[in-house]
Parts: C-alpha cells; structure tokens; sequence
C-alpha cells in the first residue's frame, strides 16, 4: 500500500470540517469519544486503533502502515470520529488496527496478521525503512478505550511520569530486531451499568420529547386544547408520567448487571522468532531473564510473524481518574514547589514596583503643585524634567501605521491565549480530546480577527488624530502575523512533504486554511476596523507644539538599550519554571495539563511587565525624552529576546537527539512563531500600561 503522507491524499470532506469549524464557534462542540463513561459486559469485543509512529529525534510523525505491519481482515480505514484539524495539522493518523479484544477474556499467542499468519517476505525498502525508523527510536502508539498504550505501570505512584507508546524495536551489535510480540495489560473497574442507564433513560427522556414536538407541530390551533387534554389522558411514555429508571442497552442479556470501564491501557513488547505457517508456541517475555528467547532480526526476505496476548486486571482506579497516571510529568513535585515560590516572588516584586513609582510619580506632583502656588514657574529642569516633555508627549511616532498593525496583532494574540487557557483550565480540552486545543486556537484566532482590527486602527487613530486610510490598517493587520505564520508553515510543509511523513499537510486542509483566512478572518478584520470608526478618538490631555522639542543625549541609567534589556529580566524570571515544563512537554513526549497555573502564571506576567513599563516611561520621559511609543512596545517584547536565547539552550542541551538539519529546522520555526508570537502579545502590553501612564500623569497636572 503507497504511503499516504502526501499532500493530494485527503478526501474533500475534511475541507468541509474545517470551513464548518472555523465558520461556526458552536461546532466545537464535536462528539470525541472517551471523553465521557463507557461501560462494556464480559465478553464485548474492543478493538485497538493506531496512531502514526512518533519519534522525539525528529518530530516526523508517520503513517503506521507505511511500514509492513499486519493489516486488519475488513481492510485499512481512517477513524473519522478521531479527526478533526488539530490532529491532521499535528500529523496524527488514527486507524483500525488487527489487534481485537474481548473484555475480560484472557488470550494467549493470538495472530494479528490473518488469515495468513504473518506478513509477506521483507524487501530491502522495506528492511531500510525499518532499520531507519528503529535508529531514529521510533514509538508505536495504540488506543483504547481512547486512552493512549504505555509501557509504564500505571498503578506504580512512584514514577515520575508517563510516556505514550512503546519502541518499535531496537538494535544490538549492529543487528536490528523488531518488537514482533506483545503483552496486553488492560486495567478495568467494576461498575453496574449505572452510565448506561442514564444513557438509556436520556435517550428515552429526548426522543418522548421530540416526537411530542413533531405530534404538536401538526395539530391545529383550533384543536390545540383538547389534543392536550388527550395527550394528558394518555400519557406520552416517559414524559407525563414518573422518570422509571430504564435498563440500559444489553441489560436484558446481562443478567449479572456487572459491567466494566477501561481505565488504563499497558503493554509489554519483545521480540520473538516465529515460523510462519506453524502454531506459535506460548512464550513468556518480559519476565526475568529473556535470553532463552531469540528475538527476529530484521533482514531481507524474512517474513514477520506478529503476535499479542492479553491479560485483563482489576483496579480500584475510577474513570474520572484514568487519565492521572498519564499526567504525570518529570520533576512534578519540583514543579508545585517551584510554581509556588515564583507566585511568591512575583507578587513581592509587583508590590515594590507599584510603591516605588506611586511614591515617586506622587512626589513629583506634589513639587509642580508647590511650584505654581510660589512662582508659577514650571520650566525648571531639575525640578520636573517629564512635564518638560508636555508638548511632544502625544506626537505621531514614526511608522505609526506599523505600530498600530503590531497591537492589533498582540491583541489578537492575547485574546486568543486567554480564552484557550481558560478554557483548558476549566477542563474542557482535556487531553483525551485529540487535537481539540489546536482546533480551538485555530477557531479563536480566526474569529477574533474582529478585535484586531478594531484595536488597530482605534490605536492609529489616536496617535494620528485621524481614521482616515483607516482600510490599510485593516489590510495589514489582517496579513501580517497571519502571513508570516503562512509563510513559515508553506516552506515547513514542502520541505516535511519530501519526507513522506504525515506531517505534511494535505494540499485540501492546507487550501481550505487559505480560503477561512481570506473568506472569514480578513473580512472580521474589516468589520472590526468599521466598528472603530465610530468610537471617538481619546482626547490627549495636553497640546501637542508644531515643532518637536530636542531630545538631549539620555544618561546611562536611562539609556534606550539599557532599559530595553532590563525590561525583560523579571518578566522572564516569572515563566522561566513554567517555561521549562511546557516546552519538555511540547518537544520531549509529555503530557501537559497544569494549564490553571499557567493562566496565573500568565496573568502574573502581565501584571508585572505592565508595571515594568510604567517604571521604564517614567524614566524614558524624566530624562526628556517623549519618544515613548515605540520604545515601550519593544521594552515589552523584549522578553522575547530571553526566550529565544533559552529556547536555542535549550535545542543544545535538552534536544541533543534531533537527528538532522529538518528536526533542527522544524524546532526553530515553530518556536519562532510562538516567540513572535509572545512578543507582540507582551509588547502590546506595555504599550498599553505606557499609554494609561502618560495620560493620566498628564491629565493630572492639567497641563495646556
């Protein structure tokens, strides 16, 4: 079968998922299996699906049966309930697979290629790709019950965390073997098919209630009243009379009223050399010593028998708590402490900034007063060196269209990351919704293109005095950050598309984002921009002079550079831990799910880089320099310039095994957005805190 990580292989269906979830905000509400209790009876058949092979050396996601693995008898088919955009942007693959349970039933040796028993003699393509997928430590990754396979013991408290999948194989002595056996272990807890009957009796409670709606839409008004009285005389079944609890479905047969709930999903793999044709012989591996088994190298012309058993094990794990295991991370106990001391921390530091500029801003205030009741003389440098600036404070910065398009981008940007990680925080993008954090950012940025052009072009507005040519604002807004993000995602998927990996992304999905771009968010941008147009322009406080005021050579304490790198050292130090976490999470394989602390963290940020700012204004203006616009939104991004230099620390220290110039390359242009990204979002910031700054100690002084 040809690899299908091309970009042509995606049916035009997926192009319609897309348009719809991006054009309709309730359509995030996609029905994703697992997210909700299923219960199953003694005997149900379940079967595992696979996701695509993953490796953390070079971040290429590949379709599972572009290696020779057994196929499933019904044939390969996609499980379209697990796709949404997310995932097809992500690269994941999920299909059915041969690997077939029945619960609680134990199976020993089962044959996963059938009828034939093993897969056909490898050829030399076949026998290199192997060998290259097992040198780069390629994972297999199966699903049940939604719940990601693990080689890990879920029920061991100690470990420090738990990754998905397991190796494909491994390679000793310069010989390549192949994981050709494994050993299921499938965690279950005993229920009373107490969710099936609520489901039962919802699904009874909604059809009465559906068929009363068709029955009433079809009478009459004029015989309105006595077909009610009819309907009250007979009963509508379970809608009139008392809520019966109803037995679920398979009650009946079930007489026992026992059921069971997968709540962990683990696997051992081995290798075992097994002849095709014969009965494979029960062999225990994984348990002591493995050395009286020879495992299957991997050569050519060597057909590959795969087999599986399945042992079944009670737990008191319930299933709102399955997924805890998989959540740990390395150093979680470091982290809550760590987590802590930076709240800590940060919420002092915000404290002492916020005294020592209320304090100093009072002060100065308290002078210019005292100087106009004695003299009236208010040009005293030495006395108010910021009131001096009063004439030029509100001028139009240089390239103000640019900087305008730049807050409407962070604005965006802000909003789009605080409603996600809200969202996340209050768990309604769990993990076990595959793809359905990306989906909803997707969905969120685009729809949110309303706010950026509303807060572009207002911001120019104000710093013009004008709205006129207000559309070109609304045009740049509108492909700047989104065209760079397009840019940098077209040159990744052509060169990712060469590779034969999923993680292209097909020529329909990549089009269809195309088309919601300039069919949906660069149409909001406009509306938002209009929108603007009627909001009155904020009245400055103070008259602007027509010739600009000489701006003297700034000492070393308010130097430009100076106060530019400072900025960013505290916010930085604030998600520095979090940063850590989040990004061994992104890039190494682990699940992440502190998103409550991360929206503190985030907040927390906020808070103090606005405060940074007001302090590094009042600095900037103090030593007569009114030039504040541009110099406050690059002192708020300059947080970025820290998190770059970490993030390429963190490539040579962390991402030692990224094998190749593409792993490497793919590293560096996704963390380039999200720090573009950042930068504009924490520039936006400070711009703003600088603007509220400015105004209000102008206002204050009543100056004209």
């Amino acid at each position: 079968m040809p690899r299908r990580a091309s970009m042509p292989g995606l049916p035009w269906s997926v192009a319609g998922l897309v348009l719809s979830l991006l054009a309709c905000p309730s359509c995030l509400g996609y029905y994703v299996p697992g997210t909700y209790p299923q219960e199953f009876t003694a005997g149900s058949p379940l079967m595992a699906y696979v996701g695509s092979l993953t490796s953390f050396d070079t971040e290429l996601p590949f379709d599972y049966y572009s290696l020779p693995f057994c196929r499933p008898v019904e044939g390969v088919q996609r499980i379209a309930h697990m796709a949404n955009p997310g995932t097809i942007l992500q690269g994941q693959r999920v299909e059915n697979s041969p690997y077939t349970f029945l619960m609680k039933d134990k199976q020993l040796t089962q044959l996963a290629c059938k009828p034939e028993g093993s897969t056909k003699p490898l050829t030399a393509g076949e026998v290199k790709a192997l060998k290259h997928k097992i040198d780069n430590h390629y994972r297999v990754n199966l699903v049940l019950d939604n719940l990601p396979v693990t080689t890990y013991d879920l029920l061991d408290e100690e470990q420090d965390f738990v990754r998905p999948g397991f190796e494909l194989g491994y390679k000793v002595d310069g010989k390549y073997y192949i994981n050709n056996h494994l050993v299921f272990n499938i965690l279950t807890y005993l229920t009373h098919g107490e969710y099936l009957a609520a489901t039962k009796q919802y699904q009874t409670l909604v059809a009465a209630e559906m068929d009363t709606r068709k029955l009433l839409s079809k009478i009459s008004k004029r015989r309105l009243v006595e077909v009610n009285a009819s309907v009250a005389a007979t009963s509508v079944p379970g809608v009139t009379g008392p809520v019966v609890d109803t037995p679920a479905d398979g009650a009946a047969v079930n007489e026992t009223g026992i059921y069971y709930m997968v709540v962990g999903f683990e696997v051992s793999p081995c290798s075992i050399k097994r002849e095709p044709g014969k009965a494979p012989e029960a062999i225990m591996c994984g348990v002591d010593d493995d050395k009286h088994i020879q495992p299957q190298e991997i050569v050519v012309g060597a057909p590959l028998v795969f087999t599986y058993d399945v042992y079944w094990q009670d737990s008191k794990i319930k299933w709102a708590s399955r997924w805890d295991a998989y959540l740990r991370m390395p150093g979680g106990k470091v982290h809550w402490f760590s987590i802590g001391n930076s709240v800590l921390v940060v919420l002092v530091m915000a404290a002492i900034v916020a005294l020592i500029l209320v304090r100093t801003v009072r002060r100065d205030l308290q002078k210019y007063e005292q100087l106009v009741l004695d003299s009236g003389n208010v040009a005293d440098k030495d006395e108010a060196g910021w009131k001096l600036c009063a004439g030029d404070v509100f001028r139009a910065p240089r390239a103000s269209k640019s900087l305008a398009v730049q807050i409407g981008s962070g604005v965006q940007i802000i909003c789009t990351a605080f409603v996600t990680i809200l969202l996340a925080a209050l768990g309604f993008l769990s993990p076990a919704a595959r793809g359905a954090l990306l989906t909803t950012t997707i969905v969120l940025y685009v729809w949110l293109a309303l706010v950026a052009g509303f807060s572009s072009v207002y911001v120019w507005g104000a710093m013009e005095r004008t709205y006129t040519g207000w559309p070109t604002v609304c045009w740049r807004v509108a492909l700047y950050y989104p065209g760079i993000v397009m840019l940098i995602f077209t040159v990744l998927n052509i060169a990712i598309h060469q590779t034969g990996s999923t993680g292209a992304v097909p020529i329909v999905m990549y089009f269809s984002i195309v088309a919601v771009w300039f069919v949906v968010s660069v149409p909001l941008t406009f509306v938002g921009g209009y929108m603007a147009l009627r909001a009155p322009i904020l009245e400055n406080p103070v008259k602007t002079n027509q010739i600009p005021r000489h701006i003297p050579p700034p000492p070393v304490s308010s130097h430009p550079t100076l106060l530019f790198f400072a900025a960013g050292i505290l916010p930085f130090g604030t998600i520095f831990i979090e940063l850590y976490f989040a990004m061994t999470s992104l890039w190494l394989g682990y699940f992440y799910y502190l998103f409550g602390f991360v929206l503190l963290i985030g907040l927390l940020t906020i808070v103090i880089n606005a405060e940074i700012a007001i302090l590094c204004t009042y600095v900037q203006l103090c030593a007569e320099d009114y030039s504040w616009w541009w110099a406050s939104f690059w002192r708020g991004g300059s947080v970025a310039v820290y998190i770059s230099i970490y993030a390429v620390g963190f490539l040579a220290s962390s991402l030692t095994t990224l094998a190749g110039v593409l792993p490497a390359f793919i590293y560096l242009s996704y963390m380039s957005i999200l720090i573009l990204g950042l930068y504009f979002a924490m520039g936006t910031v400070s711009f703003a805190a600088s603007w509220l700054f400015v105004h209000a100690i102008f206002r204050a002084v009543k100056a004209d």
